[in-house]
């Protein structure tokens, strides 16, 4: 596993990266994989990861992969093939030449070896080839028989033994290839070996591997231009002299080729733009009508037409019935002064509560078939005198609009003038 050691660095230079290695026992690959990110990504280290880049061969399906990452509930990531990420990154550490089309991707791992043509500015997967002719874990198990017929030690019986001697053998094989000799001493007694023991051990494997990746080449149908070294076991000096011999192209070992395809895949994972957060919309609640009605407006005086309708809204029935009234006069002739009709109305009316007046007041009637509403004088025990003539009112409408209103009809002030 592989993670940007600092999110921004210098345009054309080589990122730096920090590794991990995580202990998984023995299971489906893409479960491994899936469930080793899932550890990376539980570290309180590495919990500000914006994006996931997980690089596939092309002996696993995409699918799979996916349903193995739904599983350990993961879903930032994105899913590169491996010859992809390859490509990017020796592309950033401008390890390529602007003249290679065409790459061969040489992967020797601890269960067999991989070659792959690939076009480096398409990606596309032009050839490839996996065998186990050659591998890190024969490798191993070709030291231990050397070991226990040229140095006579014991193969121990016990798993767990037999297992350490193993991993001694596997050290000592890491140890030549950057020195000449390695010694690992164990209970079973020192592993020693030199580098000219070791190649001789390993030339005929990795010989045979040389002839794969030679024929590969072939089926391509390409003329490559340079090859990639990757996985742990070309860290091993005869793997490039080999390949040389065999296939004169150029050679390209990164400097930790077993790393190479998950940092391509870091670099392509954090290429990808965060996602931008969808904000809801809040939902704008229900006006409180009853509130706005009895709170005092601030603002500037309404225009005629606003002020005509929150007329409407505060008189009410009362306006509907003088309109009513006005129009029904034309019709029927002028009516007495000092006689009310009531107009018909389909909304039951507003009841208001008035301090007792000299005044006669009316209210309208809720249905047609009630009776009539009469203005009612106040009883006194003297005769009342005559009520004094009104003068002529009219609706405050704009000339020459003239609306006429009774006397008796109690409207709010400034709509009649």
């Amino acid at each position: 596993m592989a993670t940007l050691a600092a999110p921004e660095h210098d345009a054309g230079a080589v990122p730096g990266f920090e590794r991990r290695a995580v202990e998984v026992v023995t299971g489906p690959v893409e479960d491994v994989a899936a469930q080793s990110i899932g550890v990376l990504l539980e570290d309180d280290g590495h919990a500000d990861i914006g994006a996931t880049g997980v690089a596939y061969g092309s002996g696993l399906h995409p699918d799979t992969m996916h349903n193995a990452m739904a599983r350990q509930q993961l879903s930032n990531y994105h899913l590169v093939p491996e010859a992809a990420a390859v490509v990017t990154l020796l592309e950033s550490a401008g390890q390529l030449a602007p003249t290679d089309h065409t790459v061969v991707l040489y992967d020797l791992g601890s269960s067999g070896v991989t070659v792959t043509v690939v076009d480096r500015y398409s990606h596309t997967v032009l050839a490839q080839h996996r065998s186990d002719v050659a591998g890190g874990d024969r490798f191993d198990a070709l030291v231990a028989e050397q070991q226990v017929r040229e140095r006579g030690l014991t193969r121990p019986d016990d798993v767990w033994a037999a297992a350490e001697f193993l991993g001694r053998c596997r050290e000592a094989k890491e140890q030549l290839s950057t020195g000449t000799g390695a010694a690992v001493p164990g209970d079973s007694g020192l592993v020693l070996l030199n580098r000219e023991r070791f190649e001789a051990l390993v030339r005929v494997p990795l010989e045979s591997s040389a002839r794969l990746a030679r024929d590969v080449i072939a089926a391509s149908g390409r003329h490559p231009d340079v090859v990639v070294l990757l996985g742990g076991g070309v860290r091993i000096p005869l793997v490039s002299s080999l390949l040389q011999s065999w296939l004169g192209l150029r050679i390209i070992l990164p400097p930790e080729p077993e790393m190479v395809a998950a940092q391509g895949a870091a670099l392509l994972a954090t290429a990808m733009a965060p996602p931008v957060p969808h904000e809801p919309e809040l939902e704008q609640p229900e006006p409180n009508w009853a509130e706005i009605a009895s709170t005092p407006s601030t603002r500037r005086g309404p225009s005629r037409r606003h002020l005509a309708l929150a007329g409407a809204v505060a008189a009410g029935l009362v306006v509907v019935a003088a309109i009513g009234l006005a129009l029904g006069g034309r019709d029927t002739g002028p009516s007495n002064q000092g006689e009310t009709a009531v107009a018909e109305v389909t909304v039951p009316p507003r009841t208001t509560t008035r301090a007792p007046s000299s005044t006669p007041t009316t209210t309208p009637a809720p249905s047609s078939t009630a009776p009539a509403a009469t203005a009612v004088p106040e009883t006194t025990s003297e005769a009342p005198a005559p009520p004094p003539v009104p003068s002529p009112r009219f609706l405050n409408l704009p000339d020459p609009i003239r609306i006429e209103v009774p006397p008796n009809i109690q409207l709010p002030p400034g709509m009649v003038r």
